[in-house]
Order: structure tokens, then C-alpha cells, then sequence
């Protein structure tokens, strides 16, 4: 599907048609989806060889940054299911020349949809300001993710650490298994975002370096952009470092408790083990037995497995075995 958009009063607007006169005067041109007769269509009209599908899969850098035919050509790698837990990456291909801007894209980026809705007010009036524009709005949805990310850590952080006095509340018991899937989800969602921010910090910095056409509001504007990916670039990094730290705290914890069952089992084996070695004994069928016939050998039986008992239970305690 071709899309056009022309100058409006305050940006850019949405044509109605994408016939050969809308597409030689649009000033941005979006491909969603394109069959090959469309994209024959606007490479013979806006003089671009516009690259394949398959080429833009392709993840050497001379075949996603290129110059061509006086045009800037970058494919960028833009996420999509933003909204959910499972966010997935797409290419998205710019072609960039002083009339005009072409996008290709085969799947629609949350940045795209969003600048539709913004592109009457954006204040973007051509091509450069339109690219400009998409790529702020991806870096702030960027940002976003980032940010939810850590809300999500913070909340994950108070639920597996906290603790509650045993004589005011009773201890809320955490499903540690769930928190490890959640800060799996945060850590996929935190990777997709740092792919993502070294993807725009390589195309910003080609762009600035063989953008020859640029006024300096231009040059200045790409600085900007860098200097707010490599801010991201920080937090996510800081970001992964936190979910890492909660995955091997959250781990360490199940290790605890799974310590802890087994060390009740073993402390009940050991006190049971006397006891049990006494009726043992005393159960054995055999004819001649000392204490058979006599009449305290039962209680005697029962107060020796009861003792037993109490003076395991004493060593542990003073050994805080338990």
C-alpha cells in the first residue's frame, strides 16, 4: 500500500491518492507492504532503486547505510508488539533525499503510527524534519519501554525481598518461579531496546557523517539525537545489570528455601531415627528376651524413645541447627 503525505499548515498532512502527480510532490512517501508493481511504481518516479525485502534483512552494514543516486539510504531495526511482554523486531528501510522521504516497511512500528497521528501539528514541513521526527519518536518509545521496564523491576524487587515481622503480620508468601518469568520478560524487553538503540546510534551516526545536503539545524538536530541515544544506551545498561541482579538474587532465594525443606526432612530423620531403632529392637519375635515378661518394659520403652528425642532436640538447638 503507497501512502503520501504533503505540507500542511502546521506539518504534514495525508493525501487522498497515490497517483504519478501525488508521488512526485509528496514530500513523504510510505511503502506498507508493497507488491512489486508499487515498488516499480515509485522507483521509476522518484528515480530510487529501492532495496528488496531480502535485502534489507541482510545485516552487513554496507547493505543497510549506503549513498546512492544523491539519496541517503538506512535500515533501521524497529520493534513492533511493543505493547506486550514478547516485543519483536522488523526492518524498516529510509531513503532520504532533500524533496523527499521513502519508507519501506512490512509491518507497522508503534513510531509510525504515532507520527501519523502527530504529523498535522509535528511541525515537519519536509523530508528532513519528517525523518527527524520518526526517529525522535522511536527513541521515545525507546525510552518508554525502558521506563515500564523499571517500574516492573522495582515492583519484582519489593515483592521477592520484602519481609514482615512474624508478631505483626504474617509473611506474605511470594511465587518466586513467577517473579524469574517476569524478570525474563523485562530482560527480553530490555535486549530488544539495546539492539534497537545501538541500530539508531549506527544510522544517526552515518546519516551525520554523509548527510552533505544538511543546514547546520540539521547537523545540530542529529547531535541531539545521539546524545539522547547514548543517554538510553546508559540506562539500559544499567537496566540489564538490575535484572540480572534480581535473577541471581531470585535464584539464590529458591536455593534457600529448597535448603530449608530438606533440612526439616533431615533434622525429622535424625530425631526419628533413635526412637524408631528402639521399637525396632523391642519388636524382634524372639523367644528368649530379658525385658519380654517384664512389666515396665513398655513405659520403659516409650520414656527411653521420649528422651532420646528431647536430647536431640536440645543439640540441635544448641548448635542452632534449627
Amino acid at each position: 500500500m503507497i501512502t503520501t503525505w504533503f505540507v500542511g499548515p502546521k506539518g504534514l498532512v495525508k493525501g487522498e491518492g497515490s497517483d504519478d502527480n501525488a508521488l512526485r510532490s509528496a514530500v513523504w512517501i510510505d511503502l506498507s507492504d508493497p507488491s512489486k508493481e508499487e515498488e516499480e511504481r515509485v522507483e521509476g518516479l522518484c528515480a530510487l532503486d529501492i532495496p528488496t525485502r531480502a535485502e534489507m534483512q541482510e545485516i552487513e552494514a554496507s547493505n543497510r547505510l549506503y549513498c546512492e543516486d544523491g539519496a541517503l539510504f538506512v535500515t533501521a531495526t524497529m520493534l513492533v508488539k511493543t505493547e506486550t511482554e514478547s516485543p519483536e523486531s522488523t526492518a524498516v528501510t529510509f531513503a532520504l533525499t532533500p524533496q523527499r522521504l521513502v519508507t519501506v516497511r512490512y509491518a507497522e512500528p508503534w513510531s509510525f503510527r504515532t507520527f501519523a497521528q502527530r504529523a498535522p501539528k509535528s511541525g515537519a514541513l519536509n523530508a528532513e524534519q519528517a525523518f527527524f521526527e520518526i526517529m525522535d519518536t522511536t527513541i521515545e518509545r525507546l525510552a518508554d519501554m525502558l521506563e515500564l521496564v523499571a517500574m516492573e523491576l522495582d515492583h519484582l524487587s519489593h515483592s521477592v525481598f520484602r519481609r514482615h515481622h512474624p508478631a505483626k503480620a504474617p509473611q506474605v508468601s511470594v511465587d518466586l518461579q513467577k517473579a524469574i518469568i517476569k524478570t525474563g520478560s523485562c530482560g527480553h524487553i530490555c535486549g530488544k531496546v539495546r539492539e534497537s538503540l545501538i541500530d539508531k546510534n549506527r544510522i544517526i551516526s552515518y546519516a551525520e557523517q554523509h548527510y552533505e545536503w544538511a543546514v547546520p539545524e540539521y547537523r545540530a538536530r542529529l547531535k541531539g539525537l545521539l546524545r539522547d541515544i547514548n543517554t538510553l544506551s546508559d540506562h539500559a545498561s544499567f537496566t540489564a545489570g538490575k535484572i540480572q541482579f534480581l535473577l541471581d538474587a531470585t535464584l539464590g532465594l529458591i536455593s534457600i528455601e529448597q535448603n530449608r525443606i530438606i533440612k526439616i526432612f533431615s533434622i525429622a530423620a535424625v530425631i526419628f531415627m533413635p526412637p524408631t531403632l528402639i521399637a525396632s529392637i523391642y519388636g524382634m519375635n524372639f523367644k528368649h528376651m530379658p525385658e519380654l515378661e517384664w512389666p515396665l518394659g513398655y513405659p520403659m520403652a516409650i520414656l527411653i524413645m521420649l528422651v532420646v528425642v528431647g536430647v536431640t532436640l536440645y543439640f540441635f538447638r544448641r548448635r542452632h541447627w534449627m
